[in-house]
């Protein structure tokens, strides 16, 4: 092999590592964004940030299944379920958020 070859196939070697190094940052940087937009979209957590519109979504749902199935249960069940789990995360939030108060303040 002569110097130039060694030459050219240090400096393809060169490319390649970096284009891999980018590579590793750009999927490290996606994963970053999927996990942040994941815990953002889990339902759970949706209630817990937007409790209002939750209890609306869940009445309309009520009010949509509630009119489909002539005198059924479904529909309040649905909102009353929801209406709870939405309170019983409000307060365990508050709780929880007097809790670290107090062992901060001690």
């Amino acid at each position: 092999m002569t110097a130039a070859q060694e030459e050219e196939i240090s400096k393809i070697e060169a490319e390649l590592n970096e284009a891999q190094h980018d590579l590793r940052e750009t999927l490290t940087e996606a994963s970053a964004k999927a996990e942040s937009l994941e815990g953002l979209l889990r339902p759970d957590r949706l209630v817990e940030r937007h409790p209002i519109e939750a209890i609306c979504v869940a009445g309309a749902l009520g009010v949509v299944i509630g009119s489909r199935l002539n005198r059924s249960a479904v529909g309040r069940a649905i909102i009353v379920s929801l209406l709870g789990f939405a309170i019983s995360k409000r307060v365990s939030n508050n709780r929880s958020a007097d809790d670290g108060r107090a062992k901060t303040s001690k």
